[in-house]
């Protein structure tokens, strides 16, 4: 698709959204407000870039957007991404902070949100991150595990397997659970417990042998 069509299609979907997307027009005397073309060039350049994987050139277009659009989570959801693929990992938890703040449904910003404040160094608010994404889906085992790993990592242990053994009862076959219980328990002493957790985790996911096989060397029972 050529550049020109590219705005020709941005155009048509932004009129239909006008009313939604522009804000009113301003009083006399107020800063003038955003015209259609002034969005309609960062939506084309933000989507030209990042579709192009040229992440340092979407950044700009892109954070205006966020600033023209402050409602569309979207465009937090991509400069969120282009953060990450920056590197600029603080930055990017601000983002994936608003697209929870602002979108019907927060859980778009898990787990990312608190993976960002982990890269960003961030444990505390990277736990806080990952206890929120499971406020907001409760039942969701996928929630528990990262949750229960931030637990492990922090040295929370009864935490972790408090959150661990409940997704567990919600996901029987969940491989990973098992792992991570597993060396919670292992490190708790529970060693009998935490052999047939990792012979668990290899019945289910066989293929994955060489994440577990140091566990099962030190469970290994003793003739």
């Amino acid at each position: 698709m050529t550049p020109v069509l590219r705005l020709v299609c941005a155009a048509a979907l932004l009129a239909t959204y006008q009313h939604y997307l522009l804000p009113p027009t301003a009083p006399s005397g107020a800063a003038a407000p955003l015209t259609d073309r002034a969005i309609l060039r960062d939506i084309d350049a933000s989507e030209v870039a990042y579709s192009a994987h040229r992440y340092a050139d979407a950044l700009d277009p892109t954070r205006r957007l966020t600033e023209k659009l402050p409602s569309q989570a979207m465009y937090f959801d991509r400069l969120a991404n282009i953060y990450q693929k920056l590197g600029q990992r603080s930055d990017e938890a601000r983002s994936w902070e608003r697209v929870f703040a602002i979108s019907p449904t927060p859980a778009d910003a898990c787990p990312m949100l608190g993976q960002a404040y982990e890269a960003a160094h961030e444990r505390s608010r990277a736990i806080e991150a990952f206890e929120r994404c499971l406020e907001t889906e409760p039942t969701n085992p996928d929630a528990m595990l990262f949750l229960g790993r931030a637990y492990q990592g922090a040295g929370r242990g009864e935490d972790a397997r408090r959150v661990l053994e409940k997704a567990l009862v919600l996901a029987p076959d969940y491989a990973d659970l098992y792992l991570l219980l597993g060396v919670r328990n292992f490190v708790d002493g529970r060693i009998d417990e935490a052999r047939t957790q990792f012979e668990r985790f290899l019945d289910l996911s066989p293929e994955r042998r060489y994440e577990v096989q140091v566990w099962l060397d030190r469970t290994e029972p003793k003739s």
